[in-house]
């Protein structure tokens, strides 16, 4: 018999459950209901309707996926819902690194998202010159970088810096002429590479300090104290003393003899990068689309800036990355401008090193004529732009004029991917260790590289969120976009078939077999690693992994069914996961090889190697200059830094503070 119930009354089941619920405490029912949520959390998930097929596109940048989709019949879920797709496009934020949004969703085996877990710090500056520079053979290819966050870091810049300056005393013809102290800049750099090959033989009685007294910085580096404002006022007494033996006619270090040898130059030495300049770019290590990117030359205000972006704080510290300062220029109306260019590049796995490459490219061009007296930032950064600067690349042949295309093909192309297959390996240990297997995964990355005046590509960045060009205006508006959707709709099909199974390709042997069978291989074109780095017996080398890679693919291989244009240039076989972590340990070994709990302070640093002293210890000189000096004309220096103000005591004249200039160095 059925039980009736009374609108406004508790049915007695309900009733009875109420009151065994008053005799319960509040923390029974709150873990109760948890374990509810828990267990609806480990149900599986159904897999949508056959012939239905959803998406879900996550930011603005993404419409270009979107529209695509939309255009084959897709339908696209509410992000509340990723477990109602077979495919989740997500942005990553470009202002950080440490947004991880794409690993903290939950997916099946059977959804594809497009980014790898761990990824974001490819477009780390700082990681990616760390594993960069494990390989002598990365410099063919990578602007010599050094990480400002540490001692080591700034060591290794300075003594980079220095010898730059001196090999350009010995290219100038002025470099005869002497300057204060009675010697000229030409002795101090023949001193400062004789003291540098000293010194790498690792003799213990050599000091690593390559400038030895005030008239050697002088001769070199220009007048004045270059320390930064900051560190400058903090080791006032260390800036007097220096300053005042700036003034000395008599100095034992300039009596020395010279000892010239033509024959030594700079180990590091990249021959298009160094040019009159000595101009270096400073970075935020997780910032893209240019922000956070100053071009600077001479060392104090290199040094300024350095500091400014360590006051910041929220860890926006600075990487020096060497500057291109003999660059490719294109003829424009506002006269001749640099360029640089972006290439797709499409990462399918890991384990076993999967990339496909678009071979299409677009350049950016500088909206503003290429010189180096005004540092305009939009005449060396072409992410800087007041108008649209990006072209197809047959615009940017044509103004360049005959040849280019012929070249490129023969020379820059081959080479530049032959870049993106080191840099790929370099930074597969790390990828491959940190590789998520509850989902399908796949990348787009985008790739910056600048051209120099013989065409030889420097890989300046990676980009783990590339725009899609959806913003993109001006007289090649339709044609780049036109070339986007192609790329994009090929990339997606070549994805799907690849993670579905509905299309095969060929393994690391077949590749191999096809080679030895065609005997076509590299067809006449130029390769960035020669025959004798790949054949180098230390290991790793990745010049050495480059060359082994079949030659059929040193150009790209165009493969039938759904790649479109999409080359494949790295087709590898599977690595044990043992050695792939033991690569990933080795590599955080060399990575940190260089920091130590002894290493000094980088202010003290900066002061051992900028202010120099070798007539007395500094102690002494310290104690005399603080007798000497009036402690309330003292406080005052160091409180106000004008431009100048000297105190007279006596037959002795200080200098507190010199700001002159010399060759657009700003000299503190």
């Amino acid at each position: 018999m059925a039980t009736a119930v009374v609108v406004g009354e508790k049915p007695p089941d309900a009733e009875a459950s109420a009151q065994g619920d008053s005799h319960g405490t509040k923390r029974g029912r709150q873990a109760s209901k948890k374990k509810v949520a828990k267990k609806a959390l480990v149900l599986p998930t159904p897999m949508p309707p056959i012939g239905q097929k959803a998406f879900i596109c996550e930011g603005t940048s993404c419409d270009l996926v979107r529209r695509v989709l939309t255009h084959w019949g897709w339908t696209e879920s509410p992000v509340e819902r990723p477990s109602a797709c077979q495919l989740k496009w997500s942005l990553r934020c470009q202002r950080t690194f440490r947004s991880r949004d794409a690993e903290k969703s939950v997916l099946e085996p059977w959804q594809l998202i497009n980014h790898f877990h761990g990824s974001y710090y490819l477009s780390n500056k700082a990681f990616l010159g760390q594993c960069l520079q494990s390989c002598s053979c990365c410099s063919s290819f990578f602007p010599r970088q050094y990480d400002l966050r540490d001692a080591f870091g700034m060591r290794c810049f300075l003594r980079d810096y220095v010898l730059t300056a001196a090999e350009q005393v010995l290219r100038s013809p002025a470099a005869k002429i002497p300057t204060s102290g009675g010697i000229s800049p030409r002795e101090v750099a023949l001193r400062v590479l004789r003291r540098y090959k000293e010194w790498s033989k690792g003799h213990a009685d050599h000091p690593e300090r390559l400038l030895r007294c005030p008239h050697e910085i002088a001769a070199l580096l220009g007048h004045g104290c270059l320390l930064p404002r900051k560190i400058s006022v903090h080791q006032r007494i260390h800036v007097d003393v220096f300053l005042s033996r700036s003034m000395r006619s008599e100095c034992p270090v300039c009596q020395e003899d010279p000892k010239p040898q033509s024959g030594d130059s700079h180990p590091l030495q990249q021959r298009y990068l160094d040019g009159p300049q000595n101009i270096w770019a400073l970075k935020e290590p997780c910032v893209q689309k240019g922000k956070g990117v100053t071009i600077l030359s001479g060392l104090a205000p290199l040094l300024e800036d350095y500091e400014q972006h360590r006051a910041t704080g929220q860890g926006r510290d600075c990487v020096a990355q060497k500057y291109i300062e003999r660059p490719l220029l294109v003829n424009q109306p506002h006269g001749p401008a640099k360029c640089d260019l972006r290439v797709w590049v499409l990462v399918l796995d890991w384990n076993p090193l999967t990339v496909f490459v678009h071979p299409e490219v677009y350049f950016r061009i500088a909206t503003r004529p290429f010189q180096f007296d005004s540092m305009e930032p939009n005449a060396h950064k072409t992410n800087c732009r007041d108008t649209e600067n990006r072209v197809p690349m047959k615009v940017l042949f044509e103004s360049v004029g005959h040849g280019a295309a012929e070249r490129w093909k023969t020379r820059t192309w081959p080479r530049l991917l032959d870049a993106v297959r080191a840099s790929l390996f370099a930074t597969q240990c790390t990828m491959a260790s940190n590789r998520n297997t509850s989902a399908k995964a796949f990348e787009l990355f985008g790739l910056d590289f600048g051209l120099d005046e013989s065409w030889q590509p420097w890989l300046l960045e990676i980009n783990t969120s590339p725009c899609m060009l959806d913003d993109c205006k001006g007289e090649y508006e339709e044609e780049i976009k036109a070339w986007a959707w192609e790329a994009t709709e090929s990339l997606l099909k070549l994805v799907l078939a690849f993670h579905d199974g509905s299309w095969k390709l060929p393994s690391y042997v077949e590749l191999l077999q096809k080679s030895a069978e065609e005997r076509s291989g590299q067809g006449g074109v130029e390769r960035l690693f020669e025959e004798e780095v790949g054949r180098a017996e230390h290991s790793p080398c990745l010049g050495r992994m480059v060359r082994s890679v079949s030659p059929c693919l040193a150009s790209g291989l165009s493969l039938e069914g759904p790649c479109g244009r999409w080359c494949l240039i790295l087709r590898e076989k599977v690595l044990d996961e043992m050695s792939l972590r033991q690569a990933h340990e080795a590599l955080q070994r060399r990575i940190f090889q260089g920091v130590s709990a002894r290493e000094t302070s980088v202010s003290k640093l900066l002061r051992e190697w900028l202010l120099p002293s070798e007539e007395e210890p500094i102690s002494q000189a310290a104690r005399r200059m603080s007798k000497t000096c009036p402690k309330m004309s003292l406080k005052r220096a160091t409180s106000q830094p004008a431009a100048l103000r000297t105190q007279t005591e006596g037959n002795s004249k200080l200098i507190f503070r010199a700001i002159p200039f010399k060759s657009g160095t700003l000299q503190l």
